[in-house]
């Protein structure tokens, strides 16, 4: 169970959080999986935070302009609605898979999921990428971050 400065979530035992940072504009969580997943939780003010369609935006742009030399993205993303369960209650979001290509001309697909969640007076942006090999202990654990979710 994470609980700190008004944000609680419950994540995997074998799941650790590596930072929470804030400034005047956003604060920002991230937490690791084992199997190289990467989640984030972007808290926003309501009145700034951006539209979701943005926020996938510049999320799939700094990762592109974050991939190690020599590796590159084959395709546009394919996306498709997402469904999961926030504090008892259904909430949609997007999905996009895609695959990336190494150096050595490997083909690994990602899965990036993202929702929007409002609690009170802030919205956040919760996300997760992940390797779609280990799609189903991923989301089992990314589902029990979102379900559990509250911020003050």
């Amino acid at each position: 169970m994470y609980q700190h400065n008004g944000v609680c979530f419950e994540y995997p035992d074998s799941w650790e959080v590596i930072d929470d940072d804030n400034d005047d504009l956003i604060r920002a969580i991230t937490i690791e999986c084992p199997n190289e997943g990467y989640y984030t939780i972007d808290i926003y003010n309501s009145e700034q935070a951006p539209s979701i369609e943005n926020y996938i935006e510049r999320s799939l742009k700094y990762f592109i302009k974050e991939l190690p030399f020599g590796f590159k993205m084959l395709s546009e993303p394919s996306q498709d609605v997402e469904r999961t369960i926030h504090q008892k209650s259904e909430i949609e979001g997007l999905k996009l898979e895609f695959i990336i290509r190494t150096l050595f001309r490997h083909k690994i697909k990602y899965i990036n999921s993202y929702f929007r969640v409002q609690s009170g007076s802030k919205i956040s942006h919760i996300s997760g990428q992940f390797l779609a090999e280990h799609e189903v202990d991923s989301v089992a654990g990314f589902n029990k971050i979102i379900a559990s979710y509250s911020s003050v």
